[in-house]
Order: structure tokens, then C-alpha cells, then sequence
């Protein structure tokens, strides 16, 4: 139900539990943002978005997220990423 249509707000409690199960993406967050290379952010990402499919209830987000972050991992996939970071910056 929607808090703002009701007026109802979560309790103190509900919030509590909500913050303590979701605080990993602060963390991932902070790595982000102190994070200069493209590379270490997609893996950051790709961590964080794993971590996302781990609390849904179906496999296939997960071995989706698992396969690209393999390639992403992969030699072949930094350089693919590096690549298109320099494309879009028109460095090369």
C-alpha cells in the first residue's frame, strides 16, 4: 500500500529492518563514488547488481547477472568496456 496516499508511514521498527537489509548498496555506493577507473566501477556495479538478483526470488536474474559479470571479469570484457568508455569520451 502506499504510504503517501494512506498517510500511514512505516514504523520506526520497519524502517530499521528495511535500512539493515538494504545497507550492502551503501557500501557498494561508497565504492562507487571513491572509484576513479571505469573498469573497477563496472565491477562495482556488476557486484551491486548481483547482490540485487541474490533478493528476487527467480534464478534467472541471477545466472543473467552472473554470465555478464564473468565477461565483464574476463580480460576480453575490460577491454570491451574500456574500449567503449574511450569511444563515448571521443579519445580515440
Amino acid at each position: 500500500m502506499d504510504h503517501e496516499i494512506t498517510g500511514n508511514s512505516p514504523s520506526i521498527w520497519t524502517q530499521l529492518k528495511l535500512l539493515s537489509e538494504w545497507s550492502p548498496l551503501l557500501a557498494f555506493g561508497q565504492s562507487f563514488i571513491s572509484t576513479q577507473d571505469p573498469h573497477s566501477k563496472a565491477i562495482i556495479l556488476a557486484d551491486a547488481a548481483e547482490w540485487c538478483a541474490r533478493k528476487t526470488e527467480t534464478p534467472v536474474d541471477d545466472q543473467l547477472i552472473g554470465l555478464l559479470s564473468a565477461v565483464l571479469a574476463s580480460p576480453q570484457g575490460e577491454a570491451l568496456l574500456r574500449w567503449g568508455v574511450e569511444k563515448v569520451h571521443g579519445e580515440a
